[in-house]
């Protein structure tokens, strides 16, 4: 289960569970009438771990450590529709609560339910608030789970929530376990099945073009593309065709480590400043603590810090900026204690590992000679790349978004501008550009442990099982490791990974029990909503399992027009005039750079340098007034604008963090 904010925000990798202390909420009695909780059977669900428990008839609530949140389950509750059950159960935890009901999403019913509805509640960006409530339905009963609270907080300890929703199953659910079946062979039936379920859902999601691949007992069975790859030229995706891959680059990463822990090296346990001395982090007894596994584990307590890369980047920034990011970062969790995505972190893994190697070399340099000498051309991957004028110069696939009007919008992407140029001083934790036909050699790999197509062993077992090991849960059927996430799906074991850069989503199975193992590439910053059920679906065809994918991409499509149009209602587009007429020509952020403000045109538009965008005005619920940015790459991203020290300010607010840029002058 998701939450639709969240997975619009910054945090859309969350990978990875451990089954935590389970509860059954205690069934309590009450009249019978709308609203009312009854002695009904009350759900079960695993509770967030380390949270603070207090209980009410039908009623549990828990509290994180910081005390600015709330997680609250109600439960029994009889009403005429679930925005009624929500009101009730918001009743019940805060009859204070008065905010308006800005959108509700449905999700994929599961665990039991027949159906479940999300509603987000109005907040203001200058709050740091979240206000959802998700409505689970069965038969006559509602049961809710509300969530109130500082959206760092949330973000922060996102395992914990997802443990709880993941879990969210009706009293006498009994799951879906595929695990004593054999796993079948993919007949050309059973794979055009697959062809067919990709193709319909790029054009119900209107997705241009997807590539997939996907091996079984060491063969290929499949791989090209459905689709087109441009729609300018209408030219079709093949199995060559080019996807920039993003964080599907941190499994390779990763094994650049193994293979160095392999010839002695390094170890994993070694620690991080013993091979590079200039790894520093924000606090210094986590800097002495990280090992070389840290750095690619999410487990170490920095948070995520994506708006530093994207505003203050430009295409010509050198790698040694992952370094200055995190000597400027300090954890907000215990060293081990949370899961927090950070891709400075394994970018650092990627440039150790190159320094290692080639220590004379300038950092960039070294890791992209390393992982040609000991990833690429031993795998065979001819086509894999981090360069994007390259990349652009071959069969590749243009990246598209949707704009506010639910209509497909190209991603500015040239030899030398746009937004993907951003990561290239991040490159190990998400630059890489390969096809179906290259990366499947990479997961063909993952299958054999490191035996190549001719029986030679091309990489040492024990290391590169090693990445695959849970080490911190991310809900309760999924963990993450190195650059990799083991989960569940049907009780059936999976390695996973998803990728996401502007205009491309990607995702890799491997499911070792079947000896099977596949990957999806998309050219549509929503195809997200591709990647995850194609995983699900390769389940199902595999173990016959329940058909949940399809129904997964229906509910989708829905939630993204419906998302789209709530925006467009929102937003005043073009910008009010007079809102534009009063922001400054510049503005400066000390550690995101600066943004200049184009007045003339059309439409106004917000310049980083590295790329730009259209923006829109929004009157928020508070009284404050923000620019929503409406570029196809960043589309629904505010800043706040005001005031401090008799200057004018726009405020972004990142997960964690907030930023004010400060007015420089017109």
């Amino acid at each position: 289960m998701r939450i639709a904010m969240i997975k619009r925000v910054w945090a859309a990798c969350a990978i990875a569970t451990l089954v935590l202390a389970g509860c059954d909420t205690p069934a309590t009695s009450s009249k019978d009438q709308a609203g009312s909780t009854t002695p009904a059977a009350m759900p079960v669900y695993d509770a967030p771990e380390g949270w603070a428990r207090s209980d009410e008839t039908s009623l549990t609530r828990f509290t994180p450590p910081e005390g600015d949140a709330n997680v609250v389950v109600v439960s029994g509750i009889k009403a005429g529709n679930a925005v009624d059950a929500a009101a009730a159960a918001w009743a019940r935890h805060d009859p204070s609560f008065s905010r308006a009901i800005r959108l509700n999403t449905p999700e994929a019913p599961e665990n039991g339910w027949e159906s479940i509805l999300e509603i987000e509640y109005e907040t203001s960006p200058l709050e740091e608030q979240l206000a959802y409530a998700i409505v689970h339905q069965s038969g006559d009963q509602f049961d809710v789970v509300l969530l109130d609270g500082h959206t760092g907080t949330i973000i922060k300890r996102i395992a914990a929530l997802n443990t709880l929703l993941d879990s969210f199953a009706v009293a006498d659910y009994i799951a879906e376990d595929l695990s004593a079946r054999k796993a079948n062979v993919l007949t050309p039936e059973r794979i055009g099945d697959i062809k067919q379920f990709v193709t319909k859902a790029i054009e119900d999601l209107d997705i241009p073009g997807a590539a997939f691949a996907i091996v079984q007992n060491g063969k290929v069975v499949f791989e090209g593309g459905v689709g087109i790859k441009d729609l300018e030229s209408g030219a079709p995706v093949d199995a060559d065709t080019l996807f920039m891959i993003a964080s599907n680059t941190k499994g390779m990463t990763t094994l650049l480590l193994a293979k160095l822990v392999e010839i002695g090296k390094m170890n994993w346990d070694d620690q991080v400043i013993d091979h590079y001395p200039g790894f520093r982090l924000g606090d210094a007894q986590t800097t002495r603590s990280v090992l070389i596994r840290h750095l690619v584990c999410a487990c170490t307590g920095l948070p995520r810090q994506d708006v530093r890369w994207i505003f203050n980047n430009d295409v010509d920034t050198p790698a040694s900026i992952t370094f200055d990011d995190l000597a400027l970062t300090a954890p907000t969790s215990e060293f081990g204690e949370l899961y927090q995505y950070s891709n400075q972190m394994a970018a650092a893994a990627g440039y150790v590992a190159g320094h290692v190697l080639y220590p004379d070399m300038e950092i960039g340099a070294a890791y992209d000679r390393a992982m040609q000498t000991y990833i690429f051309d031993p795998l065979g991957m001819t086509e894999t790349t981090f360069s994007i004028p390259e990349a652009l110069a071959s069969n590749h696939a243009s990246p598209y978004a949707l704009s506010l009007n639910n209509r497909l919008v190209p991603v500015t992407q040239t030899t030398s501008t746009g937004f993907n140029h951003l990561v290239n001083a991040y490159r190990p934790a998400g630059a890489a550009w390969s096809s179906a036909r290259d990366a499947i050699k990479y997961i063909q790999n993952e299958l054999s442990a490191g035996i190549g197509p001719d029986g030679t062993r091309l990489f040492a077992a024990e290391p590169l099982l090693e990445r695959r090991k849970p080490i911190v849960p991310t809900s309760k059927t999924r963990s993450y490791g190195m650059g990799l996430a083991p989960e569940t799906i049907g009780g059936i074991e999976v390695i996973r990974h998803g990728g996401s850069m502007a205009g491309y989503k990607s995702d890799i199975v491997i499911i070792a029990g079947a000896n099977t193992g596949a990957v999806i590439f998309t050219n549509a910053d929503h195809g997200y909503d591709l990647a995850k059920p194609f995983g699900r679906k390769l389940v199902e065809v595999l173990y016959d399992g329940k058909p949940e994918a399809v129904k997964k991409i229906a509910i989708s499509a829905e939630a993204n027009a419906q998302y789209n149009a709530k925006m467009r209602d929102e937003l005043t587009v073009p910008a009010a005039p007079n809102i534009v007429a009063n922001l400054a020509n510049g503005y400066q952020n000390d550690l995101l750079g600066p943004i200049t403000i184009t007045k003339g045109g059309l439409e106004p538009v917000l310049e980083t340098g590295a790329w730009n965008s259209t923006f829109a005005t929004k009157q928020n619920a508070d009284g404050t007034v923000s620019i929503v940015l409406t570029g196809s790459t960043m589309t629904g991203f505010p800043l706040v604008i005001g005031e401090k020290d008799g200057k004018r300010t726009l405020t972004a607010n990142d997960s964690q963090d907030s930023y004010v840029f400060m007015e420089t002058g017109d």
